[in-house]
């Protein structure tokens, strides 16, 4: 569960790294302000065995994966979306198989 809640709390890191690019704060900035709060909120409950963290993560994870794979198959694979989406998206993939071990949905009740 502790590998689960650091990926989670790694994610919203991320997001909190994506506003350091800006330096207004406007409507567009507060979407990753939020998905990090968010992200963070996760993170607790699947460190506190929480089961809604458990459907918030998978259902964050699917999301990803999904939206993060047709975006590079889209745009194609750049350097920068190498560098950038495929950490990302290894890691959702990571965390679905994770939320998805026998252990872990024991622990989570599911």
């Amino acid at each position: 569960m502790k590998i689960l809640a650091a990926i989670e709390a790694f994610a919203g890191v991320s997001y909190i790294l994506y506003l350091v690019r800006f330096q207004a704060f406007d409507p567009f900035v507060a979407l990753p302000l939020a998905m990090a709060a968010i992200s963070f909120g996760i993170a607790y409950g699947l460190y506190k065995i929480k089961r809604p963290a458990w459907f918030l993560s998978m259902g964050f994870s699917l999301f990803g994966l999904i939206f993060g794979s047709a975006g590079v198959l889209i745009v194609g694979l750049t350097l920068e979306s190498a560098l950038v989406d495929l950490p990302k998206l290894i890691l959702d993939l990571i965390t679905i198989l994770l939320l998805l071990s026998k252990d872990v949905r024991k622990a989570f009740r599911v």
